[in-house]
């Protein structure tokens, strides 16, 4: 019996099997051009400068941004702090600052500052280079 179930089942996979590489060969594939989409640039290609304030015991939940541009003031900004392995350590979602040339952001979570690697910021849902203070 169990001989027949095995024989039952073996046969309906590699009916399903069979099934998915005809379907697959009866799509028709057609050359066409290909369109691509340039989105507006980056508010800025300067680095910016992301170094930790309020510290204490080595431990912060508060980052300053230094050097944003007029151009990058007052917009949507995303920053994550990373460790060793692309750990995340914290994360902070804000607006930058509509006057001034810094920017306080609060971290989600308390970050030790040996453990932070590198900081991805994007501005305006672009992208922006920094550099990693401490």
């Amino acid at each position: 019996m169990k001989t027949v179930r095995l024989l039952v089942l073996s046969l309906a996979l590699l009916s399903v099997v069979c099934l998915s590489i005809s379907s697959a060969a009866a799509l028709n594939v057609q050359a066409r051009t290909l369109k691509s989409f340039t989105g507006p640039a980056a508010c800025t290609t300067t680095t910016l400068t992301v170094s930790s304030t309020n510290v204490t015991a080595n431990r912060t939940a508060t980052l300053l941004i230094s050097n944003v541009p007029a151009a990058c003031r007052s917009q949507a900004m995303q920053l994550t702090a990373y460790g060793t392995g692309g750990v995340v350590r914290g994360t902070a979602t804000t607006t930058t600052t509509g006057t001034g040339a810094t920017t306080t952001v609060t971290l989600n979570a308390t970050v030790r500052l040996n453990q932070v690697t590198g900081i991805a910021l994007t501005i305006g849902g672009r992208g922006i280079t920094t550099t990693w203070a401490g």
